[in-house]
């Protein structure tokens, strides 16, 4: 895969979780591209190609949410992630559904659950876009809900 499809943007305003998630990144052959707050994100957003967004959900400038709704106005398919210390708030947002936010991680989390799921998601979608459309509406990573979290009963 291209250099320029390794690059993860991660949007973190904690700069001890951000080394940490960068690190982690970096260690797994991916370029990391870290910014502190939503809207030094969204610039970098505009000015890289990235594979994935990785996104605190409460941040200065702008919320993880609102920097995916930019995202998904520019690329309804790219892979983006949150992660949040208010999962359980955020289960029930109708807008990670809304967004097709991938995974919602609560902290703590593992930076190598986020690293396999972010590498998982990029994979399925270079797989998916060099199949035939049938083949692309297959179901999500391990047939799990879009968002990672549990699909709720009707």
């Amino acid at each position: 895969m291209p250099t320029e499809k390794r690059k993860v943007l991660i949007a973190e305003d904690n700069p001890g979780l951000a080394r940490v998630l960068s690190f982690k990144f970096k260690s797994c052959g991916f370029e990391p591209i870290t910014c502190g707050n939503g809207g030094e994100a969204w610039k970098s957003f505009c000015d890289s190609q990235v594979a994935a967004v990785v996104s605190d959900h409460e941040m200065p400038i702008m919320s993880g949410i609102e920097l995916i709704e930019r995202v998904r106005e520019m690329d309804a398919t790219l892979p983006c992630f949150l992660v949040t210390g208010r999962q359980l708030e955020l289960s029930r947002d109708p807008r990670v559904v809304k967004l097709k936010i991938q995974t919602v991680f609560g902290k703590p989390f593992s930076p190598g659950t986020v690293v396999s799921a972010v590498s998982d998601a990029i994979n399925q979608q270079a797989s998916a876009s060099a199949c035939p459309p049938a083949a692309a509406a297959a179901p999500a990573i391990g047939g799990m809900p879009a968002t990672g979290l549990p699909e709720a009963s009707a």
